[in-house]
Parts: C-alpha cells; sequence; structure tokens
C-alpha cells in the first residue's frame, strides 16, 4: 500500500497475513505459509519440509498436502506471498505534480522498504539462484517485469532530464534497485538510501 504524504513517499509494505475468520480453509492456509515464511527465514529453503511446515503450524502432513499440495507447491506459495510484499506493482505508484523531484523520494522510499524487509527480499535471491526451476524464475521475472511497468507508468508524461523516456528510465530505476538489495543484504549496516540516491544523483551530473 502506497500512502502520499506532504514530505514524500511512504511506503507500507510487509504486512501480516490476514485472513478471514469465517473462512476456514484461507485462514488453514495462511498459517501454513506463515509457518513456510518462518522456517525460511531462519532455516533457508533447504528447510522448508513438509513435515517442518506441519510441526511448525501444529499439524498433520495430510492437511498441509490437502491446503496447498507438495513441497514445491508451498515453495511457490511462500514465493507468492514473498513477491506480493515487495515487488508490489498493484499498489499503484504515481509520479504526483511535483514530476521528477519525487522521484527520488519514491525511489528512496523502495529501498528503505528493501531494508525493513532484508530477510524477506533475500529469500527472492534464494529461490533466483540456490533454486534454479523456472517455475520459481518466471514467477520473479514477471513480478519484477510488473514492477518496472509500475515505474514506468508513474513517469508516463513527465519531462525526464538527458531525453530518457519512461521505459528507460524505469529500467535504470529497476537496475538500481536490485543492486540497493544486493548491498542491503550484504552490508545492511552500512547502507543508507539517502545516501545512495545522492551518490546517483552525483554521478549523473
Amino acid at each position: 500500500m502506497r500512502v502520499r504524504r506532504e514530505t514524500g513517499w511512504r511506503i507500507e509494505r510487509y504486512p501480516q497475513i490476514v485472513v478471514g475468520a469465517k473462512d476456514e480453509e484461507p485462514d488453514r492456509r495462511g498459517a501454513l505459509v506463515k509457518a513456510a515464511l518462518d522456517i525460511a527465514l531462519v532455516e533457508g529453503l533447504d528447510g522448508l519440509t513438509l513435515e517442518a511446515v506441519a510441526e511448525k503450524a501444529g499439524t498433520s502432513v495430510e492437511v498441509v498436502q490437502r491446503t496447498i499440495g507438495g513441497q514445491d507447491d508451498v515453495m511457490l506459495a511462500l514465493l507468492d506471498w514473498v513477491l506480493a510484499r515487495t515487488l508490489d506493482a498493484d499498489r499503484d505508484i504515481e509520479t504526483p505534480h511535483a514530476g521528477p523531484r519525487q522521484l527520488g523520494d519514491m525511489v528512496s522510499a523502495e529501498m528503505e522498504g528493501l531494508r525493513r524487509q532484508a530477510p524477506v527480499v533475500e529469500l527472492i535471491f534464494m529461490f533466483y539462484f540456490v533454486r534454479p526451476d523456472d517455475r520459481f524464475r518466471a514467477r520473479i521475472r514477471e513480478a519484477l517485469s510488473n514492477y518496472r511497468h509500475s515505474f514506468e507508468s508513474a513517469l508516463e508524461g513527465v519531462e525526464l532530464q538527458r531525453g530518457l523516456t519512461p521505459r528507460a528510465m524505469s529500467t535504470i530505476v529497476i537496475s538500481f534497485l536490485q543492486g540497493a538489495a544486493v548491498q542491503i543484504i550484504r552490508d545492511p549496516d552500512n547502507f543508507d538510501p539517502t545516501e545512495a540516491i545522492a551518490a546517483a544523483r552525483a554521478l549523473l551530473t
């Protein structure tokens, strides 16, 4: 969810799983995905077995299989949940009338969100590089494509410097954010979104 403030952009992401008390199946599925997330954040994807998820959720392997499916299905459900909360293209990013000046605020807010969610963001890299399966990679590629399009749409009609097109600028922005994500995971204590934005601006002037 995106919230516009007078001082800039504040991105509220990574909400808790919210399920309806009257709907048992989504409630059970949500609890199982939450259990899978807790396991993956501590033990990595190798620890994400049906038995581990069942034990963490206080249920049986049969319930996990009946609700979500096999081990790969559990991983896909977890990946979909993570992508929906870290590469959330549906939150309808918009560039306000201030135009290009707000682009830096948008990128800075995204980087701050990445920093807050570094362990979850790291799971995306695990899925892509540790589990080189196209079922996972295809979902990540699609999410990144939608994410880029959200920035491209936000820049439509905005006069950009150096003759850049919205498509080119959105590609640069996503590349910058991907690099920032790696740095956040590798050395989070020495990463500052404001300094990163200032450094990028200095390189372009």
